[in-house]
């Protein structure tokens, strides 16, 4: 697929914005895209220069981190392909067995703990991890 801005380039950046309830979707390369907004260029030399938070390798998976996002904090997380299954492993078998019945401040304020807890349980997975 062809970036939408320049015709030329392969579209490597697929981005979805939504304004104001409307959703947006371009697909750019990743010349375009850096061009397109300084948080795009921002975001561009983060991903260029992250490592994996956990364990320091290359990351394959990052962005947003959804759950800072959550509690209004805008903040980027990448993580390398084992360390990416294995938090979201321990993130869906929480909120599997702990966010039945709850309302929605309830819903929020447990996924806060789950979250700090995942970075806990994540840095002792890496260390177990390195000691086999």
């Amino acid at each position: 697929m062809l970036c939408e801005s320049c015709h030329k380039a392969e579209a490597t950046c697929h981005v979805s914005t939504i304004v104001d309830g409307i959703s947006r979707s371009n697909d750019l390369c990743s010349e375009c895209y850096e061009v397109s907004s300084p948080e795009a260029k921002k975001f561009a030399t983060a991903q260029r220069e992250a490592r994996c938070e956990y364990c320091v390798g290359q990351p394959c998976a990052g962005g947003t981190d959804t759950f800072a996002l959550m509690m209004g904090i805008q903040k980027l997380k990448f993580m390398c392909m084992p360390c990416f299954m294995e938090h979201n492993r321990y993130i869906q078998r929480k909120l599997r067995s702990d966010a039945s019945g709850l309302s929605q401040e309830e819903q929020l304020a447990l996924i806060q703990k789950i979250n700090g807890d995942a970075d806990i349980y994540m840095k002792q997975w890496v260390l177990d991890k390195g000691s086999r």
